[in-house]
């Protein structure tokens, strides 16, 4: 996946993480099927994944708000601190064992800044297919961090 995408993933989930009120159901289940598409297919994500994330940001005013709010704000990030992203361990501790577990991107032998890409990939898979995306992507520590860098210096000030 590409700089866009990951960034178009992190924006979504940190915009998760700053709403208000959580996703209802339907927005959940939306975020699952989605998850599990960008899983099993990760080369789908301009023709059918980024659409469906769209809607549901489109869908939901208060979510798209501060989605756009969020990602204007990534975009001017040239590369993402690695230690800002969770690995896959991280997020799995956090999420409720179920039988159906996401299947997980492998990790080809490649360099390091796809290797990050992956992380990304990762990450927004466990949490969009996790049963409470709002709740899981509260609880992670690393993201209050990503959040907070982003704000700090790349205010739309700058």
């Amino acid at each position: 996946m590409n700089d866009s995408a990951n960034k178009f993933l992190l924006s979504m989930l940190l915009a998760i993480k700053e709403l208000d009120s959580p996703l209802n159901a339907e927005e959940n289940e939306n975020l699952y099927i989605a998850g599990q598409q960008l899983s099993l297919d990760p080369t789908a994500w301009e023709t059918d994944i980024e659409p469906t994330l769209m809607e549901i940001i489109n869908n939901n005013p208060s979510l798209n708000t501060v989605f756009q709010n969020i990602n204007s704000k990534l975009e001017k990030i040239d590369e993402i601190p690695q230690n800002l992203i969770p690995n896959t361990e991280e997020i799995t501790a956090l999420i409720p064992t179920e039988e159906n577990q996401p299947l997980e991107r492998p990790i080809p032998d490649i360099d390091m800044s796809d290797f990050q890409s992956n992380e990304i990939t990762n990450a927004a898979i466990q949490i969009i297919s996790s049963p409470e995306p709002s709740e899981t992507v509260k609880k992670i520590s690393k993201f209050d961090k990503l959040l907070n860098l982003i704000s700090q210096k790349y205010s739309d000030n700058k």
